[in-house]
């Protein structure tokens, strides 16, 4: 039960720690999900929306932390 327990504490960890880019990503996967859905957007269109949206989220919370580490 241990293990379970510190396994649970390491997942939530990584997932506080950077709230951000957590937030971030799912808010884009619920805007996909709203545009396959309701908007009827064409699955290969959504995937790359997702695909672009998921770079532009981890490019720039590089950029932040980098700017961050900087000063």
């Amino acid at each position: 039960m241990n293990i379970l327990a510190e396994v649970f504490r390491e997942l939530v960890g990584m997932f506080l720690a950077e709230a951000r880019l957590s937030l971030a990503t799912l808010a884009l996967v619920g805007l996909v999900a709203v545009l396959s859905l309701a908007v009827h957007v064409a699955p290969l269109l959504a995937g790359a929306i997702l695909l672009v949206g998921c770079f532009a989220i981890l490019v720039e919370a590089t950029v932040r932390e980098a700017r961050r580490r900087r000063r």
